[in-house]
């Protein structure tokens, strides 16, 4: 845990790297298309759990893993954003499934620590498309 900390206040932030395609606004969401940089990434799935419960238990392991719990106890700063993926149902319902993968950091792509918490795995993952976004969600007026 103190290492988590301590890479937390003074490790460093390394942006995930990838390229913007396009832009785009829809109603209230705004969204950039962008071309992601493929590498390894440290990845935990938790399944069983609704989606808010689920990353609050992975989302821990991910940022204890690169704040040194692993094999070498290395903290290797974090790199950003944080991705998760939620899986839909065949009715558009969410499955109790969340991924969650976080891309190991330029310095230690090629030689990673092993995760000491079994639950993460090493992966390696192909240049991909990412359609983050952000939603506004504004009070609504009350009337009396």
């Amino acid at each position: 845990m103190l290492g988590m900390i301590k890479n937390s206040l003074f490790g460093s932030v390394e942006t995930w790297p990838w390229q913007v395609l396009s832009k785009g606004d829809k109603e209230e969401v705004s969204y950039e298309e962008r071309a992601c940089e493929g590498g390894k990434f440290a990845t935990v799935e938790v399944t069983d759990k609704p989606v808010d419960e689920a990353l609050r238990e992975a989302m821990p392991k991910v940022a204890k893993y690169a704040g040194g719990t692993n094999d070498k106890g290395i903290g290797m700063g974090m790199t950003v954003p944080i991705s998760f993926a939620v899986f839909p149902n065949e009715d558009g319902s969410l499955q109790k499934k969340l991924k969650v993968w976080f891309r190991i950091p330029n310095q230690f792509q090629s030689d990673p620590p092993a995760p000491s918490d079994k639950t993460l795995r090493l992966r390696k993952r192909k240049a991909s498309l990412s359609i983050p976004c952000s939603l506004v969600v504004m009070p609504r007026k009350q009337t009396m």
